[in-house]
């Protein structure tokens, strides 16, 4: 691993495959390209996205509808991906985020009528000093040419770190941690984020959201864990 932050760390170009250091047009070049491990939504379970369902809702969501309609991934939360996410995230690495939100845009999905990234709670925005949901947001906007809503959604709980939790305590630990301020009467709302795990984040922010007068809210993620 200590081998592969450093080749991330060194990546400074963008006419660089930022996976091997190769000349390429792109991000990626396309044998790097090919590694990069493709969620498919036709094996997946369309509300929570997770892997394996025969693309029927899972039990879960059987049990409890969650406030998510859909819910969408660019890949699976494998290497390579999960340690260019963890590098940006962690190491300060944020640049590589954009080019992979290019490629969550390029995911044939139904036009929302605004984007909104999965906000940080101000102490945490101040301690990683980006919200990594954003920087995948913005290409999404603009190749889209969609409208990416800042500010009106904030995370009010400076929660504890959801990696940290159980599958329930995730789910009590995102209880009341958004607020919206604002009307979407009639809205359909795409959610950016980096990783979708429980969902329950996400789900936390989908039922603010609503409770604001959204039609439709989706999940839009750079990955799922299987």
């Amino acid at each position: 691993m200590s081998n592969f932050f450093s080749s991330i760390l060194n990546y400074i170009t963008p006419c660089q495959c930022i996976l091997c250091g190769s000349a390429c047009q792109k991000a990626f070049c396309p044998p790097c390209l090919a590694t990069l491990v493709r969620w498919q939504a036709t094996e997946s379970c369309p509300c929570c996205a997770i892997p394996n369902t025969q693309g029927h809702r899972c039990g879960q969501c059987l049990k409890a509808s969650p406030a998510l309609d859909k819910s969408y991934a660019a890949f699976i939360y494998t290497d390579p991906v999960a340690s260019l996410i963890q590098a940006a995230k962690f190491a300060q690495q944020w640049t590589l985020l954009p080019p992979l939100g290019q490629i969550l845009a390029e995911l044939p999905l139904t036009r929302p009528d605004v984007l909104i990234a999965l906000p940080l709670h101000a102490a945490r925005l101040r301690e990683r000093g980006f919200n990594q949901a954003l920087e995948i947001a913005r290409p999404i906007a603009e190749k889209l040419n969609i409208q990416l809503e800042m500010g009106r959604l904030t995370r009010q709980k400076n929660t504890e770190h959801q990696a940290r939790l159980s599958a329930n305590a995730r789910w009590q630990n995102m209880r009341n941690a958004f607020h919206y301020a604002g009307d979407l009467s009639g809205a359909r709302v795409a959610l950016i984020d980096d990783v979708m795990t429980s969902g329950a984040s996400l789900n936390a922010a989908a039922n603010v959201l609503k409770a604001a007068g959204a039609r439709e809210v989706e999940a839009w993620v750079l990955a799922r864990t299987a």
